[in-house]
């Protein structure tokens, strides 16, 4: 498909993700943007409702409500025919292209009376848009121009107005601007600041981020001592239930008989192991973290991964995957990139690329971020340096999000077998 998305979460007051923005481009032009009759066909059609129906929505968000982009165009088209999901799960989002004349607000209470919900941004006056606001539950204010007096007095004028619209805050880039905001500001929140240290001088590893990191430690020499490994996986009940899963996953229907955890080990092989436990410890390095910040850290490393052929280092795809994985190190041990990867053993060529995103492997990685923070121009532009297709990405990323959801899926579908032959 010649799509770009990535959905990016908005968070609560307390730090957990409510629900998700689609940032998307459809081949070289912003879908928002089209405007020429021309072009008026492709408008009408919203990919992302199509990408929704197609993969689904718990591989986009676990399930989670989204708000999804629409122009005028799309309000005119019966939208709501290209998808099954519920409506309570889709909040269409428009922005100040579409105004509040009577088609246009037709069109939101026709949708609305279905129990669809909608989200209002980027505009700079209330006049325009009372028509509109009327029927929205969601606005969104960008926090770059929080400060500039035009702003001030738009919130001002909604808020007095319509008091129960939900305020959403964008482009909050750091923890510190983030704990701020929620202090004053009460809503939604969207930025970078979730997935970046939090540093105030008195971070100290956890015992159980020191068991994971010793553990991870272990498996990447070429030939580590299975004893050692399942001495570490032993100690946590979790781990060794999640072994044991792992064992059994790759027969169907059929239990292998396992005697020991170091049996567990060794039945698996040191490939499957060190994989494993890359995964697995990234949820335990980042437990005490928004669940957001484990789920990056695995479609990071799936999505680098899978981007290993497309920038010719094919060889490299398990080292893209760890570097993927440790991309977030900082924000789960709260400590600059750099003193975090001294805690843990990785080739020069991940150091290099976390630390200050060059070398080898650095192109991947400088993508990666660009990609999931939607900079759709530097994308573009590593789209012709490597002579990659937007087709490739998106199956890279989207197939990252499958086998996420499906790695969740399948660890629920196994405590429910194990609950009904408790039974």
């Amino acid at each position: 498909m010649d799509l770009l998305l990535v959905p990016v979460p908005l968070f609560t007051e307390e730090n957990a993700v409510e629900t998700y923005l689609f940032q998307y481009r459809k081949g070289n032009d912003l879908l928002a943007a089209a405007k020429d009759s021309i072009h008026l066909d492709g408008a009408m059609r919203s990919p992302i409702l199509e990408m929704i129906e197609l993969v689904g929505l718990d591989a986009l968000t676990m399930g989670k409500p989204i708000f999804v982009p629409v122009n005028k165009y799309m309000l005119m088209a019966n939208i709501e025919s290209a998808c099954s999901e519920s409506p309570e799960n889709i909040i269409f989002l428009i922005d100040g292209e579409v105004k509040g004349d009577a088609t246009n607000v037709r069109n939101i209470k026709r949708l609305r009376e279905l129990g669809y919900r909608f989200g209002l941004r980027r505009i700079d006056n209330i006049a325009a848009y009372l028509p509109i606001l009327e029927q929205c539950d969601f606005i969104f204010y960008d926090q770059r121009k929080f400060s500039e007096a035009g702003q001030v007095s738009l919130r001002e004028a909604v808020s007095a107005r319509y008091p129960d619209i939900k305020c959403v805050y964008t482009n909050i880039d750091s923890m510190e601007v983030f704990q701020g905001a929620r202090r004053k500001l009460k809503g939604m929140y969207e930025g970078s600041f979730y997935r970046m240290p939090f540093t105030d001088g008195n971070n100290k590893v956890s015992p159980l981020q020191v068991n994971m990191i010793n553990l991870l430690n272990r498996v990447r020499s070429d030939n580590f001592d299975f004893d050692a490994v399942a001495k570490i996986i032993q100690r946590d009940p979790a781990l060794t239930i999640s072994l044991l899963r792992m064992v059994n996953t790759g027969s169907r229907g059929r239990r292998n008989e396992i005697k020991s955890i170091n049996g567990a080990v060794v039945m698996l092989g040191q490939d499957e192991v060190r994989k494993w436990i890359t995964a697995a410890a990234a949820g335990k390095l980042g437990s005490e973290k928004p669940n957001e910040i484990t789920k990056l850290s695995l479609i990071r490393a799936r999505f680098a991964e899978a981007l290993a052929v497309k920038f010719g280092l094919y060889a490299d795809a398990q080292s893209l995957f760890l570097m993927g994985v440790f991309s977030v190190l900082d924000a789960m041990l709260e400590m600059p990139m750099e003193d975090a990867l001294k805690l843990v053993l990785v080739s020069g060529d991940i150091r290099e690329a976390l630390v200050s995103h060059t070398g080898k492997y650095g192109d991947v990685y400088n993508f990666m971020i660009d990609y999931e923070s939607a900079d759709w121009g530097a994308v573009s532009r590593s789209l012709i340096i490597h002579d990659l297709s937007t087709e490739d990405v998106y199956d890279a990323y989207v197939e990252s999000l499958c086998w996420y959801r499906d790695m969740l899926v399948g660890d629920d579908e196994d405590i429910e077998a194990e609950g009904d032959e408790a039974r």
